[in-house]
């Protein structure tokens, strides 16, 4: 057998070197999505603990609107003779309530579960609707009316439905929040979908609070800038990575003669 030469020898080193090269490469790469996505899990738990006390409120009310049903289907069946048009209408009633308290707990178990990203076909007005449900309380609570004009037939969006839906609840909720100072005029929150092209879908939400200054707008979406008292400033940041992650663009633009409008197109089927 043939010893190996020195070139043998000093390319097999150069290889040894960039196979451990490339392996370490992969190991920090992979270390660095996982860090990415716990950080992304981290901001839906902590814009989850900001609802806890609507999304409360949110279960609650149905249960007790089915509860009451429940009572008045006995009392009709005590009636003599038992009234079963008012009972069945009353359980009815009682199962569209809990079917409304179960659709708002299964939308917080998707968004605080720790799960792998997943790529589905979404349809992006039914993943804002459930949102909507999610923030209705702190809408109420805050006195901010909503609007919404979500195109039908839109096509559908291949990608993380929980991810995007996380990108959607920090938008309202930060438009919501910005509303909270609002004292000389009505506070509005407008919520649009429509197709921008054959293959692309264009979000909207747009608040009528003090609006954003010609200061704010370059560092908006940089990590750790904030405008909020004991923000953290990775919620913006973390909605533009999602979103650039599914191909798609998010930005942001000054109303007038108020408010501010954040946008994000994602690409379509």
């Amino acid at each position: 057998m043939q010893p190996f030469t020195d070139k043998q020898i000093s390319l097999f080193r150069d290889f040894s070197a960039q196979a451990t090269i490339a392996l370490e490469s992969t190991r920090r790469e992979r270390r660095y999505r996982e860090m990415q996505m716990e950080l992304v899990r981290i901001n839906r738990l902590a814009t989850m603990a900001q609802l806890t006390a609507s999304i409360t409120h949110e279960v609650n009310q149905p249960l007790a609107a089915a509860r009451n049903n429940l009572t008045a289907a006995l009392n009709f069946l005590d009636s003599t003779p038992p009234d079963l048009v008012e009972v069945r209408e009353a359980l009815s009633s009682a199962v569209k309530d809990n079917d409304r308290a179960s659709n708002v707990v299964r939308g917080i178990h998707a968004l605080i579960q720790k799960a792998p990203t997943r790529t589905d076909s979404v349809d992006l007005g039914e993943a804002v609707r459930e949102v909507l449900e999610l923030t209705r309380g702190e809408a109420l609570k805050r006195e901010v009316s909503v609007w919404t004009q979500l195109a039908d037939g839109l096509p559908l969006i291949q990608g993380d439905r929980v991810q995007l839906q996380q990108v959607v609840l920090n938008l309202i909720l930060n438009a919501v929040q910005a509303m909270g100072a609002v004292a000389d005029h009505t506070r509005e929150l407008f919520i649009s979908i429509r197709q921008t092209e054959p293959n692309a879908v264009c979000l909207g939400v747009r608040d009528t609070g003090p609006g954003l200054s010609p200061e704010t707008l370059p560092g908006l979406f940089e990590p750790f800038y904030t405008t909020k008292p004991g923000g953290i400033g990775m919620g913006l940041s973390i909605c533009r990575s999602i979103i650039e992650a599914h191909g798609g663009r998010l930005w942001a633009t000054r109303c007038e003669p108020r408010g501010a409008l954040f946008q994000f197109t994602i690409p379509a089927d």
